[in-house]
């Protein structure tokens, strides 16, 4: 999930009450602080912990140079205690990145101040969507049974908000909160109707990912995921033409709405024999379309961010969270794996040859970064 300033709704709960005097408003913290002393003993609030990591990052006053070099530290230590030089190898996270903060994750992610190489950004980016996927899970898997969309956009909402100062100032931040909004406010409306229309919205995306018709399609061996998929698509076309009486010939369009990545790509390999070559070419043409329209989807968010480094760090990121078999399918390579680091760190190079108005930093050339 990305991230949503506070204008627009901070002053409706700014200062209310302002023109109370101030002996009212003495009397009034008086009172409040009676009234938690009373009950603090008597009462036991547990947090849960989506709710304990957006209070942490509430309450976080470090400047952001002091989250910068906290993160540095971090990350040197783990690299030291892994005895590795790079947080990836072929492909790979070397470190575990999983106890750092929220705000220290996104400084990473992000290249704040410019240091953090390409292979900690993309570990760094990782963890920050293995977060976004065990806030989902519960929601998803609730889903599958009840339609409940309702619920899956209240944990993406509230995992969004537990999002640090500099994530919330970001646009793509903003445009998803709406997003979210407006995805609830439907899927409340209409129970058990999917949101549509919703520019920016990133649950669609989200469950093709990771809410198909396959539970855990990520985690799964693939020949009990291939069971499965090969038991849906029956499913699919019994359900379509009448118990008995689907055959592949008989299938005409398939419809891979519901299927995740992996298990299309599983389709498309024919992975144990069990697809036909129709099925195998329709599941081909819908990898080499999401697969087409994900790169134009993450080059235009890289356009509007403004953030030059962000397409080429994502595609990376891709490629280091496919399954074998979805690396397979869409044709990415460790060849190609390499050429993107090559030149996603060329890039990072060249642009810290220039300073914010644009000009060549003096006394740089270059050579003194190639």
């Amino acid at each position: 999930m990305t991230r949503i300033g506070s204008q627009g709704y901070a002053a409706a709960y700014a200062y209310t009450g302002a023109t109370s005097s101030q002996t009212g408003i003495a009397a009034d913290q008086a009172k409040a602080a009676e009234v938690a002393k009373t009950t603090a003993s008597s009462v036991s609030v547990t947090l849960s912990a989506q709710a304990q990591a957006a209070l942490a990052t509430t309450l976080d006053a470090r400047s952001l140079d002091t989250v910068v070099a906290d993160a540095r530290k971090s990350l040197d230590a783990l690299l030291s205690a892994a005895k590795a030089t790079s947080a990836l190898k072929d492909g790979k996270a070397t470190i575990d990145v999983s106890g750092l903060d929220r705000r220290s994750l996104y400084a990473v992610a992000s290249n704040q101040g410019g240091s953090f190489p390409i292979e900690e950004q993309v570990v760094a980016s990782l963890q920050l969507k293995a977060g976004d996927d065990a806030a989902l899970a519960a929601p998803a898997a609730s889903l599958r049974v009840t339609g409940d969309y309702a619920g899956l956009y209240k944990a993406a909402l509230t995992r969004h908000e537990a999002a640090g100062t500099e994530e919330k100032a970001t646009l793509a931040w903003q445009n998803e909160k709406a997003a979210l909004v407006e995805g609830l406010r439907q899927a409340t409306a209409k129970p058990g109707t999917a949101p549509t229309g919703v520019a920016n919205d990133p649950i669609p995306a989200w469950l093709k990912e990771n809410g198909g018709v396959v539970s855990n399609p990520r985690s799964r061996d693939i020949d009990a995921l291939v069971s499965d998929v090969r038991t849906a698509l029956d499913r699919q076309y019994s359900l379509a033409t009448g118990e008995g009486m689907a055959t592949d010939a008989d299938a005409g369009t398939i419809d891979f709405t519901r299927f995740d990545d992996r298990s299309l790509s599983a389709i498309a390999l024919n992975k144990g024999g069990q697809f036909s070559e129709h099925e195998a070419k329709a599941a081909a043409d819908e990898v080499r379309t999401r697969n087409r329209d994900g790169v134009s989807s993450t080059w235009k968010s890289a356009q509007q961010s403004g953030d030059s480094a962000a397409f080429g760090r994502t595609l990376v990121s891709q490629y280091v969270s496919m399954s074998d078999e979805e690396r397979e399918a869409v044709g990415w390579t460790p060849a190609l794996y390499d050429k993107m680091i090559s030149l996603q760190t060329l890039s990072a190079k060249l642009s810290s040859m220039f300073g914010e108005d644009g000009t060549l930093k003096t006394g740089m050339s270059l050579l003194d970064y190639l």
